[in-house]
């Protein structure tokens, strides 16, 4: 996936029982309808690795539609919070505003990009939200939600995550380990045919800016924070808009949405595969996306951009 491509597939496995013990010790989620898998999966390993389907059913594919509905391109990830709504990056999301319905087309349940998957659900969105103060070109209040035309079916490989609890902060999640998935660049350019996975700690702020302090200190805002690894591990270009998840249990809850990485200009697309990235505070956003999400269901059109 660089560039927002995870560079997932060249690390070994590393076990890490003190962020494995972290894990275990938060309280496990209210809400029983959301983030639970519904099929058997191996355990998770601390590296980047394929996916199989149905390991992250409420991971979205996002495509921007063109030429009258003749061409579609994939462009970034989301993650589909309930049955009518994707949570992704303004920076994704931004397309679609003051376009007809289908201008974005979202898929639900899909493993491979290339290939055909018959619990795929695909389906046009008539409306795409960005924050009102985000501003095209940054990384600033870069959040965005996408309502579906109609209700997504909840099977074996769709369901919905669960958001994070109005108490929780980002900052008690230092050192503990994340997972983000994409299908972002991988190599000169290409993006990833199958769905990548790779388990990623929250870093402090202070360690962030120590990193590369010329480049983040421009790049992170509040209502943001940083993971990472740089160790290779790392999103790049198309893994923009996918989740940062965290386990409880059986129960996965989404924290951030993966925004921005540095870039190097390189034959690997250039993402700086050691370097720290940039997520958007799920957490922090919850007003907003609480008010948004209520607005469009009213029909209250002043929520678009």
């Amino acid at each position: 996936m660089k560039g927002v491509v995870l560079v997932l597939a060249l690390l070994l496995p590393i076990v890490c029982p003190h962020y494995a013990a972290l894990v275990r010790t938060r309280k496990p989620h209210k809400h029983k309808e959301c983030g639970i898998r519904k099929i058997s999966t191996q355990a998770l390993i601390v590296q980047g690795s394929d996916t199989v389907p149905g390991e992250w059913p409420w991971h979205v594919a996002v495509y921007h539609v063109s030429d009258r509905g003749r061409t579609r391109e994939y462009k970034c990830g989301g993650t589909l919070i309930n049955r009518s709504f994707v949570l992704t990056t303004a920076s994704c999301a931004r397309y679609g505003v003051d376009k007809p319905e289908g201008a974005i087309l979202v898929e639900l349940g899909q493993h491979n990009l290339r290939e055909s998957f018959a619990q795929t659900q695909q389906f046009p969105v008539i409306r795409a939200i960005v924050h009102e103060s985000y501003q095209q070109g940054e990384h600033k209040y870069d959040i965005g939600v996408l309502q579906l035309k109609t209700l997504a079916n909840y099977s074996d490989y769709v369901q919905p995550v669960c958001m994070p609890r109005p108490s929780e902060k980002i900052e008690d999640y230092e050192d503990t380990l994340g997972t983000i998935v994409g299908w972002g660049f991988f190599e000169a350019g290409k993006i990833s045919d199958k769905l990548q996975s790779a388990q990623v700690p929250v870093i402090s702020i202070i360690t962030c800016l120590q990193s590369e302090r010329d480049f983040f200190v421009r790049e992170i805002y509040d209502g943001m924070f940083c993971a990472g690894r740089q160790n290779g591990t790392t999103p790049c270009f198309g893994d923009a808009g996918g989740g940062m998840f965290f386990r409880t249990g059986r129960t996965w809850t989404l924290r951030g949405i993966i925004s921005f990485t540095s870039q190097v200009y390189t034959e690997t697309a250039g993402c700086n595969t050691s370097s720290y990235f940039g997520l958007v505070n799920v957490g922090h956003f919850l007003p907003w996306i609480e008010t948004t999400i209520a607005s469009l269901r009213s029909g209250d059109r002043r929520t678009t951009k």
